[in-house]
């Protein structure tokens, strides 16, 4: 009889002694959603997202007994997500638009100001060409830290790096951002005093 469906903490890593499936039950509804977000920055394909996450989970439980985890569930899934994720990527080479896509929707409904449609739209663009304009080792860093809020060691874990290169590789990430927000925010400047300039005339 299955025990009632829990939230796994984030620093488990050993498996109940008795019913592993309903343990295993968990463990899917704790990480699905994320691990499919996760995925999806990497291959750009919500579908083929889902198919990596459902891929590693069902290899995972078939070597659940096989497999001995040094690091936490959270860690070794995230691990086995990203190779599974850049085996994918690799393999398509395919350039997707869906985020714009998601982005431009999103900030479509925030305000009924077009001029503030305009520039938020532009300035979540900028992030996420910043983001995409990142190295591949730097950008999963940083996705892993800012929205999957994983913590410097369990990324760490995860990528099987030193916490030192995980702080450098953040370090070049933030400067990017920083770089590509202060150009975004000169023009918006720009625009408005033109703009400004244009109606006093």
């Amino acid at each position: 009889m299955s025990t009632v469906r829990r939230l796994i903490k984030d620093n488990e890593k050993e498996w109940p002694s008795e019913n592993k499936e309903a343990f295993f039950e968990s463990l899917f509804h704790t990480y699905y959603k994320t691990l499919c977000r996760f995925s999806f920055r990497i291959v750009h394909d919500k579908e083929k997202a889902e198919d990596v996450v459902q891929s590693c989970f069902i290899n995972f439980w078939q070597k659940r007994d096989q497999l001995t985890l040094h690091a936490s569930f959270k860690s070794y899934l995230f691990r086995a997500v990203y190779n599974r994720s850049i085996n994918e990527y690799n393999q398509s080479k395919k350039t997707s638009h869906q985020e714009l896509s998601v982005l431009e929707e999103e900030s479509s409904s925030r305000s009924d100001d077009p001029l503030l449609q305009l520039q938020a739209l532009e300035l979540e663009q900028k992030i996420a060409y910043a983001i995409g304009s990142m190295p591949e080792g730097c950008r999963t860093i940083f996705l892993l830290s800012r929205e999957e809020q994983l913590s410097y060691k369990e990324i760490a874990e995860m990528l099987e790096i030193s916490i030192k290169t995980v702080e450098n590789q953040m370090g070049k990430a933030l400067k990017i951002m920083r770089e590509h927000l202060f150009t975004a925010c000169m023009l918006v400047f720009l625009y408005e005093t033109i703009a400004e300039i244009l109606f006093i005339g």
